[in-house]
């Protein structure tokens, strides 16, 4: 057990087998419930870099408040000692199935049995964002939201019409290698009009982190509590919620063994972004081209994109 903000939350920590067909021999997960009675609402996936010990991010306070503003678990991995890239591509589903092997696998430590069929939100940096990337592949009607710290690949070419509903954050370093930024802005603008997808260049950011996560967080926030049916804590302005949204209590929980369905986002309620001037507003008074503008859930996340950006 630990003591966080003045509660007690607990922590589990197990190894699995090793993952062959990805050729990785070091499979560890970390996972943190906070101390709430109801039902849990899913589970926060945190993904670090290539062959990196992730499990350490179920400590951080930051994920904690986050994970407990969802009502979620959290999962923090770690995917080592092996080959660097097949587990990236996870060509046909391994990483993946093992992720959800986890989940299943806290929900019994926790006595969760809601976490088996829960939604998961996922961020993952570098080799983690492609990792994420992949599930949302395989299981997106699953994905409530994923966001990217210089990911590399995103969805790629097998986006599909589900994996255009999930809610994206591409967070990329405008320093980073030439071929992976190029790449990442050819994924990301995939979704450019269509998608609720958000495009966060730093022009003078390299590969990793960064400051990143003053965007990660409010975007999860906003986009998960959308997606479960539940408006975010600041609603300015109003419109951007629809006010019959129902809170998420224990009564609403769907059985252990089923899925509550996640809904999908429409573009014209949430806010816009200018991707030069960093300028943001509601969609109906956002003055400029709309096409080229870069979409945002809500006003709270507008600001903190604005901010991230314009500290460049």
């Amino acid at each position: 057990m630990v003591v966080c903000g003045g509660s007690l939350a607990a922590t589990h920590d197990w190894s699995a087998e090793p993952l062959k067909e990805v050729q990785i021999k070091t499979v560890a997960f970390r996972g943190w419930i906070p101390d709430i009675s109801k039902p849990l609402s899913g589970t926060l996936i945190l993904i670090p870099g290539r062959h990196g010990d992730g499990r350490g991010m179920a400590d951080d306070p930051r994920w904690q408040k986050l994970a407990g503003d969802l009502d979620f678990a959290i999962l923090a991995c770690q995917f080592s000692d092996g080959e660097p890239f097949p587990y990236q591509s996870d060509a046909h589903g391994e990483v993946a199935k093992c992720l959800n092997a986890a989940v299943e696998h806290l929900g019994e430590l926790s006595s969760r049995p809601e976490l088996k069929k829960a939604p998961l939100a996922f961020w993952g940096v570098s080799a983690g964002s492609n990792v994420s990337s992949r599930y949302c592949v395989f299981f997106p009607d699953r994905v409530a939201a994923f966001a990217s710290s210089t990911g590399t690949c995103g969805p790629g070419g097998e986006i599909t019409p589900k994996t255009m509903d999930i809610p994206m954050l591409f967070a990329i370093g405008g320093t980073d290698k030439p071929d992976w930024v190029k790449g990442s802005l050819a994924n990301a603008e995939r979704g450019q009009g269509k998608a609720p997808w958000t495009i966060a260049l730093h022009k003078t950011a390299g590969h990793g982190t960064g400051k990143s996560v003053d965007v990660v967080v409010p975007f999860l926030l906003s986009t998960v509590k959308q997606r479960l049916g539940v408006a975010t804590p600041s609603q300015t302005p109003k419109s951007i919620f629809k006010s019959e949204l129902p809170n998420i209590g224990a009564s609403s929980h769907p059985p252990a063994d089923t899925q509550k369905p996640l809904k999908k986002l429409g573009l014209q309620s949430g806010w816009l972004g200018n991707p030069e001037t960093y300028d943001v507003a509601a969609c109906a008074d956002y003055k400029g081209p709309k096409s080229k503008a870069v979409w945002l859930p809500d006003e709270p996340t507008a600001i903190a994109w604005q901010s991230y950006l314009r500290a460049q």
